[in-house]
């Protein structure tokens, strides 16, 4: 068992493997989902992904937060960036189903800037239609 700072009873800090998945299901559309915490040490690599993904053609984001375990202020910086960068040209959503990532944009009221979805489903349905993805 573990307290909310990671640590299992004998006081050892566990790490969360992160890891990044990028989905095309639209030409235009580029869905990240994102796996374990999302923090000083790997916000740069979720920034990464995200300009690589409007290089690639990406004008609408879904950054999908349904496997995070964790979002500190890193991360919200790096989403409210390309948030800013995307909206005036497509659309930028985030997937938050789980009610302790949710609470993190509740509390910094970050919730009334992010367009945030229950479901992968839900956000793509709510974006500028594109053209679907042939491959």
């Amino acid at each position: 068992m573990r307290d909310s700072a990671g640590r299992d009873h004998a006081g050892a800090l566990h790490e969360t493997e992160f890891r990044l998945e990028e989905d095309r299901p639209r030409d235009d559309t580029a869905v990240v989902a994102v796996f374990g915490d999302v923090d000083l040490h790997s916000a740069e690599a979720l920034d990464e992904s995200l300009v690589a993904a409007v290089a690639g053609g990406a004008t609408s984001l879904v950054v999908d937060l349904s496997s995070a375990t964790f979002v500190d202020s890193q991360g919200l910086g790096v989403l409210l960036r390309h948030r800013r960068r995307l909206d005036p040209r497509g659309g930028f959503r985030l997937v938050v189903p789980r009610a302790e990532i949710r609470r993190v944009f509740e509390v910094s009221s970050l919730d009334q800037i992010f367009p945030i979805d229950a479901s992968r489903e839900d956000a793509l349905a709510s974006l500028p239609q594109g053209p679907p993805n042939d491959g």
